[in-house]
């Protein structure tokens, strides 16, 4: 089963993780973000000069243009992105799912839905995919705003750090776990050991 809504009797949490109050787990999680975009933006300016792209956008007027409109966009993908994460774990049969916002993350999460470890993967990574795709396909159809796909595109990849880590965590968990995701915290439950 992808999704349960009452664990099966003798389960019991066998790792917790909570990004918001576990320091280490939440510095391990900013600094992927960090190397991420700094490694991003290097290749990402390496192929698309930033220099060039904001002479070109000052000349031809629309450089504050585009600061606004990746401002609005950068807002916009994070709603888009927990959204992706309600949306796959509603297809995986989660019966009820909550968005906020804790002043440090924005979040997708149930607190009466447990996944099975292959869809809560599914679940976690589903935003980053989908999204990728996306901001990779955008700058071919709309070459004049390509750095603000890029730009959109390392916040999509960095933004992501935290549903990494937890995918990283949950492939080296037992098929059998479930997984309960509140938001920023995760339990991860198997079978007690007769």
């Amino acid at each position: 089963m992808n999704c349960i809504q009452k664990l099966p009797e003798g389960y019991e949490v066998i790792r917790s993780v909570d990004l918001q109050k576990d320091k280490k787990a939440m510095l391990t999680v900013n600094g992927i973000a960090l190397v991420l975009t700094l490694v991003l933006f290097v290749i990402m300016n390496s192929i698309y000069s930033l220099p060039k792209w904001i002479v070109s956008s000052l000349e031809d007027g629309t450089f504050f243009f585009q600061l606004i409109a990746l401002a609005i966009a950068a807002i916009a993908y994070v709603i888009l992105h927990e959204i992706t994460h309600g949306i796959t774990m509603k297809s995986f049969g989660g019966k009820e799912v909550r968005y906020g916002f804790t002043g440090m993350y924005a979040y997708a999460g149930s607190q009466n839905d447990w996944f099975s470890r292959n869809a809560y993967i599914c679940i976690a990574l589903a935003p980053l995919v989908v999204w990728g795709i996306i901001f990779f396909v955008l700058p071919f159809l709309f070459p004049k705003y390509t750095w603000i796909f890029w730009f959109l595109q390392i916040f999509n990849v960095s933004g992501a750090a935290g549903d990494m880590y937890v995918t990283w965590l949950s492939t080296k968990m037992p098929a059998s776990v479930y997984v309960r995701d509140t938001g920023v915290d995760m339990a991860f439950f198997d079978k007690k050991n007769s």
